[in-house]
């Protein structure tokens, strides 16, 4: 997709509210037309008042935020299924710099997500996240989880080291 340019962005986001606005109001749209005209106008409406700023098409698509994906799509997708604190933990990595133990992530959970773990089902779930190669265990250090490096190697070569 293009991108805009951020002064064409205003401009067209105030046209595409009112010609939204047009639609919803037209004798013969179904309920289902007119609630989707409805949303679509409310989420521009909200990209001019909170960040005009911020580009239309974002730079990149977050695989994790299935907020706005419609029910039909989710269910065909994998991750739809996946657990929830397996991307909560793997966001508390992240902010962590990659690497973090188990008090730490314990806090980033209640600090990012108001999550309360107890210590030892969270221990369990990070041994899962190793064994399946979402995260690494520190060789040298004991109590370290860490995100697995992106240089391509498999799941045997990640145990060898």
């Amino acid at each position: 997709m293009r991108r805009l340019s951020k002064q064409n962005q205003p401009g067209l986001l105030v046209e595409l509210t009112r010609a939204l606005a047009e639609l919803e109001g037209r004798a013969g749209v179904s309920a289902e037309e007119r609630g989707r005209w409805a949303r679509l106008r409310q989420g521009l409406d909200r990209q001019l008042t909170q960040n005009p700023e911020q580009p239309l098409v974002p730079d990149a698509i977050d695989p994790t935020d299935l907020s706005d994906l419609p029910p039909d799509l989710l269910s065909e997708l994998s991750v739809a299924r996946a657990d929830p604190l397996e991307a909560q933990i793997i966001s508390v990595l992240q902010a962590c710099g990659g690497s973090a133990d188990l008090d730490r992530i314990l806090i980033g959970l209640y600090r990012k997500f108001q999550t309360v773990q107890k210590r030892r089902p969270l221990q369990n779930k990070l041994w899962r996240m190793v064994r399946k190669g979402d995260l690494r265990k520190a060789k040298a250090e004991r109590g370290i989880f860490s995100l697995p490096s992106t240089n391509g190697r498999g799941r045997k070569d990640r145990r060898r080291e």
